[in-house]
């Protein structure tokens, strides 16, 4: 009796990497691509219509990020289990994407390597980490998405200028130069926007920076 293979919607806004995973997923003669899409929203509605086993999910996507289409999909009750692709290494990437009801992380120049096997591990109920990962451990306890919805509207439209550019990684300094104050207004105003949002550290307000979205698109200049 033939194998059931394995249902799978790809989203990444690189043409030419979907060609590769898709060929590479294919040859394993165990999973089906059943669409492949550039955007987040494209995505979303794929895996509505389509409700594939696996989603494989770019974190960073025009429209809609990675882990805003799995916070949509999680109102939905959707069975399919996502695989989130990303060229972040760092801890606060790996627990958000988790966070979002993610059961797989695999590093985009690894992928080739092992996009198979995460796609086998999630679809038999695991969990898959890259195995180029710095640290192959569980998720850490993660901030909570509840922050985010009703706590935001609290914040200045200044507020949120700062808290985007020191989730990029600007000094207090830069982020004055840019915005035409002193670094102690905006250490001051930052202070007060952490407060707001019982955010206690960068990495924080990294996490909360990608629930928002608020790091889709280009990184400003410095």
């Amino acid at each position: 009796m033939p194998r059931t293979l394995i249902h799978v919607v790809l989203a990444d806004d690189h043409p030419v990497f979907r060609h590769g995973v898709t060929s590479l997923i294919a040859d394993s003669g165990e999973i089906v691509v059943v669409a492949s899409v550039e955007t987040g929203a494209a995505a979303y509605r794929a895996i509505v219509q389509h409700e594939p086993d696996v989603a494989i999910l770019d974190i960073n996507m025009p429209e809609m990020n990675g882990v805003a289409v799995l916070r949509h999909l999680a109102r939905t009750g959707t069975r399919t289990q996502a695989i989130m692709l990303s060229v972040y290494e760092s801890r606060v990437y790996i627990d958000q994407a988790f966070e979002a009801g993610a059961r797989g992380y695999v590093l985009k120049r690894s992928a080739f390597q092992n996009i198979a096997s995460a796609v086998r591990a999630v679809h038999a109920g695991g969990i898959y980490l890259d195995p180029a990962l710095p640290e192959r451990t569980a998720p850490h306890r993660r901030l909570s998405s509840s922050v985010d919805e009703a706590a935001c509207s609290t914040l200045s439209e200044r507020e949120r200028d700062i808290l985007r550019f020191v989730a990029f990684g600007f000094t207090s300094k830069e982020v004055a130069d840019r915005l035409g104050a002193t670094p102690k207004a905006i250490e001051t105003q930052k202070a007060r926007a952490c407060t707001k949002l019982g955010l206690a550290s960068r990495a924080q307000i990294v996490q909360f920076a990608i629930l928002q979205g608020w790091l889709h698109g280009e990184i400003p200049l410095r």
